[in-house]
Parts: C-alpha cells; structure tokens; sequence
C-alpha cells in the first residue's frame, strides 16, 4: 500500500472527439488489455494449477500489495538519518503487527515472434488463520482502513474469504504440533463450530449400533473437513472418521476395534500434510514463483518486500544483510518501477525535454498516466486481448486505483513502457528503431535491477545485490545553543520549529544542549548554516563524527591514553635495560 500515490490522472481520447476517459480506457484503445480474477478461499483451490502455469509461462510478474496499515508509531517514521540499515531494523519492529490484506500478481507474457504482450492479474485476497497454538495477531491502522475504504476494498471477501498463508517458520512448527496430535499426544484446539460438530457425533454414537456410519451433511470448509476427522479420532473413544469422495464419514466401533484402526492407520502423515497444504495458501503460490526466479517487478517496494519475506518465506531476520541475500537468492532480479523512472527522469534531463517530462511525477497513478500518452519514440509494444472478461474495463479505471491487482497490472504496463522508451533512446538515431523483443526490454534496464528507492532517506537506493551507495546527501549540521542563551535545552521540535522558515529538516537529539539536522538539499542546508551565523540563539557547523561524537571522543582518548602508557612502558625497559 503506497498511501502517498497520487490520484489518477484523466487523459483526452481525441479518439472519442475529446471525451474524457479514464487511463485503463486509453490502454485500451492502444490494443493493452487484462484479465483480471478475484481469489479468495472459493475459489483457490480450484485456480492454483491455472495461477502456477501462467506464472511459470510470464516473461516477468509485476507485483503489488495493499496493507492493514503502515506505521505503528511516530518512533517508526521515516527520517533522512536513516541508511540502509537503520530503516530495515526501524521497519522490521514497525511491521511485526502488520499484515497484507491483498496482493496482486500480474504475469505479463510475450507472444512469440511479435513485439507484443499479454497479461492476466490475479488479486488474491489474503488472511492469517489460525491452528493450534498459531494465532497470528495483527493490527488495523485506522488511516490505512479508511484509506482502502475510499478505494471500495471489500472487507467482507477479506474477513469471510481471505486466502490462508504461512511463513516456513509458522509451517514448521505447526507441523510438529499437528504431529503430535494426531498421535494423540495433544489435544487440538476446536472452533465453536468443530467442537458442535463433535458433539453432535458422539451422541450419534450413544445410540447407534457398531459398525454403523454416517455422513456429516453439514458443509464444511477442507480444512475444517481434516480438522474434524483429527478430532473425531483423539476425543471420541468409539468413534473412527475418515474423509470419503469429500465427505466426513464416521463409524461407530468398539473402543478395541478403535486401538486397532489407530494402531494400523497410514494416513496420519497424510492428514498433516494436507492440513499444512490448507493453512499454507498462498504461500505455495509464492514458493513456487521463487522456485521459477522468475523477474519481479514492483513500485515503491521497499515495504512490500519486507512484508511478502515476513508473511510467506521466514521471519525477519536482525540482519539486514542476511534479508538482503535471502531475497536475492530467491528473485535474483527484482526492479523498482519508481526508482526506475527517477533514473530515467535524471538521465534524460539535459537531453530531451518531452521524455524529461513523462517522469515529472513518479507516483504509479500518474506515471501510468504520462506513458499512457504517446511515446516519442517508434514500436510501442502491442498487447493481446485475452477471452476472459476483466472488472478493469468496467466501470472505468479510475474504481479500481490501489487495488493491488489493478495496481499490480500498472506497475507492469510502466515497466514494459519504460524499457521500449529507454531501449530506443538508447539506439543512435530513429533510423534504427525496430520492434523489441521481452528479453530485450529486460536487457535495455539490466544495470538498474536490485535498487529499490528509498524514500527520505541517507541513501537513494538500497541494492539488493551488494553494499549500498555512498550517501550523497548534504552534510548533518550539529545545531547548539549559544552560551549565555535562556534555553536550557535543546529538544528536536524547538529546533525543527525554528528552522521551519528554511524548508523540511528532519532534526535528532544529539545531548542536551545540542541536535542534529539532515535535509535533502545542500542549498537548504548552506542556507541553515549561514542563516544561523548571526542568529541570537542558535548556532551551526557541519558535524564530524569524530569530533562530535562523545562515544568516539571517549574511544579516541582511551586508545590515546592506552598507547601512551605502552610506550612509556616500552621506554622505561629499554632504558631500563640500557643501564644494566
């Protein structure tokens, strides 16, 4: 969820003598067309061979995720202090408690011998479920629900039908517990509905005769299916279940014939392995796209990545380096749409003033919106309509903004677009423009893979697939207090306040009398300096970790003072021996 994406924007069709249409209705008339499915509980099961199939055939999958929230508290803002580093442990305790509601997967397919794609979304509706002793906790920021809310998320496929999901770490120890309680070794923890259910068996079984069965005709969901037959088993002492052509059915036996059939039953290992295939859900989806390694493309991503790691591969790790390796072993090729389009805005600059243009605003909404307008370049490429029907030509694009499906479908469409754009740019002179095929849109972009954008930050980008930049930004400014001056202390929002004249500032504490101030412009910050030269209370110097620093002050001065004393140690020997 990227809540500071910008509306979409409306574009001219002169086609339809100046109507006004929305972006998707323009795609559309440039021959770009989706299909689009909804997927939920209903209907995952049935979809998953369709969904791994189109995925194993994509040429690359564009990617988008809506969340329950972004922020658990100020304590978690982003801060242009903030490195690599900083922001992923920052993140990793602002996430614990956040979860993604919806995904969106668009698989984007190039059709042979054309310079040409088609494309098929699938926007999965995701919720944790609970097993055993899993019972994931999360949190709903009111501003995030408001937000989806506005952009009609339907709360109820999401609460009623959400797709269950595991991380390896869940599996596993879920796992071990379904183990242990098929094997009778602890009781399974029932819902309402489960424990009525078993109840309701077992006075069945108080008047039926032995060996007669029935068929639970209540529907049941396959999860609640297997949860009842491991429960049927461990709690009713004359009564086996079994699972037959998708139905529960239960057989009254005696408590000997009941040892018996546990003491030869094969099926223990398979219901463990059903059940965790249940409560796995997408999560299979996404071993197998990590599987495949196929090219992920995504915009603004740096939470999404770390909440797609969190929720459907392992817990965070306290490492930034070992999340940075984990996930580039998985997708070794992961692009940022809106890094990429701030590259390209930057590269274009000075050269051609109507592609400088395009990049002008790189929210999704907008970008999409820019490169839905004619390219000023040759062989923008094609797009196949598919047979299925999809909700985006309905109703009109505009319904569908921060759905993770459709903005999945976008975030695709503006890679594809910028590649051709960057690709042709790239060729000496228009003469040499020709039709390209999807691998050579993925080359014309290669050097920009694995930089993921950081937003008010240290750095500009994160890199997946090595060290970090060197931050580029100004240089912090240590602000104090002039002696003689009535404030006593220094706090970070006094200064921020009294800075505000110049533009944002991001301030820190740095000791009582003094704080730390970051900006994005070294013209803001020369500006602080010499605005400060002659103010009545404050005053400002570039800041110098060494020097500054009381921590490395201290350091500085031990190894100083530790040295010395060696060498007046060594000194007083040598002398020493000399005399002797």
């Amino acid at each position: 969820m990227h809540y500071t994406r910008q509306k979409e924007h409306h574009l001219i069709n002169t086609d339809r003598g100046g109507t006004p249409c929305t972006f998707l209705e323009r795609i559309h008339v440039v021959n770009f067309c989706v299909a689009m499915v909804d997927v939920t509980t209903e209907n995952f099961e049935k979809l998953l061979p369709e969904i791994l199939a189109d995925l194993k055939s994509a040429v690359f999958v564009a990617v988008d995720a809506e969340f329950t929230g972004l922020s658990s508290g100020n304590s978690y803002d982003n801060s242009i202090f903030d490195d690599g580093n900083e922001r992923y442990a920052k993140q990793r305790e602002n996430l614990d408690r956040i979860t993604i509601c919806q995904l969106g997967l668009a698989a984007y397919k190039g059709i042979p011998d054309t310079n040409g794609y088609t494309v098929i979304t699938y926007n999965f509706y995701l919720r944790p479920h609970s097993c055993g002793s899993i019972d994931p906790i999360f949190v709903c920021q009111t501003s995030g629900i408001e937000f989806l809310r506005k952009y009609q998320f339907d709360f109820n496929k999401w609460l009623y039908d959400g797709v269950p999901f595991m991380n390896r770490d869940e599996a596993d120890r879920l796992s071990q517990e379904l183990q242990s309680i098929v094997e009778g070794k602890e009781n399974l923890q029932l819902s309402d509905e489960l424990r009525d259910r078993v109840r309701a068996i077992g006075e069945w079984a108080n008047t039926a005769q032995d060996n007669d069965t029935s068929t639970v005709s209540v529907p049941l969901s396959g999860t609640s299916k297997l949860l009842l037959v491991i429960a049927v088993r461990n709690l009713l002492m004359d009564v086996w279940a079994r699972i037959d052509n998708g139905k529960v059915v239960v057989q009254k036996v005696s408590e000997t014939e009941k040892k018996k059939l546990d003491a030869v039953d094969s099926e223990k290992q398979e219901l463990v392995s059903a059940l965790l295939e249940k409560f796995e859900g997408f999560s299979i989806v996404f071993k197998y796209l990590a599987e495949l390694q196929k090219p992920l493309v995504l915009h603004n991503c740096f939470l999404d990545l770390m909440l797609i790691y969190k929720q459907f591969h392992r817990n965070l790790p306290p490492s930034y380096k070992t999340f940075k390796t984990d996930l580039h072993q998985m997708f070794p090729l992961i692009y940022d749409t809106k890094f990429v389009a701030s590259e390209l805005r930057y590269e274009y600059k000075d050269c051609d003033r109507k592609v400088y243009n395009i990049f002008n605003d790189t929210g999704l909404g907008s970008l999409a919106a820019s490169l839905g307008n004619e390219l000023p370049v040759l062989y923008r490429p094609s797009h196949t309509h598919l047979p299925k029907l999809s909700k985006y030509l309905q109703n009109g694009a505009s319904a569908r903004l921060h759905e993770a499906g459709y903005d999945a479908y976008l975030t695709g469409f503006c890679f594809i677009s910028m590649a051709h754009l960057h690709a042709m740019l790239q060729m000496p002179s228009r003469t040499q423009h020709r039709p390209l095929s999807p691998r050579e849109h993925l080359y014309a972009v290669k050097n920009l893979a694995n930089k993921i954008q950081m937003r008010q930050s240290r750095v500009k980008y994160i890199n997946l697939a090595g060290h970090d930049p060197v931050s580029r930004r100004p240089p912090w400014l240590l602000v104090q207090a002039r002696q003689g001056c009535w404030w006593s202390r220094l706090s970070p929002s006094l200064v921020s306040s009294s800075l505000s004249h110049f533009g944002s500032v991001d301030v820190r504490s740095h000791g009582r009398s003094s704080v730390l101030v970051a900006t994005t412009s070294w013209k803001r910050t020369s500006d602080i300096k010499e605005g400060l030269a002659n103010d009545r209370y404050l005053k400002a110097q570039v800041y110098n970790k060494f020097r500054h620093s009381a921590a490395l002050r201290t350091l500085g001065w031990s190894v100083g003072l530790v040295s010395s004393g060696l060498s007046a140690w060594l000194f007083y020997n040598t002398f020493k021996k000399a005399l002797a």
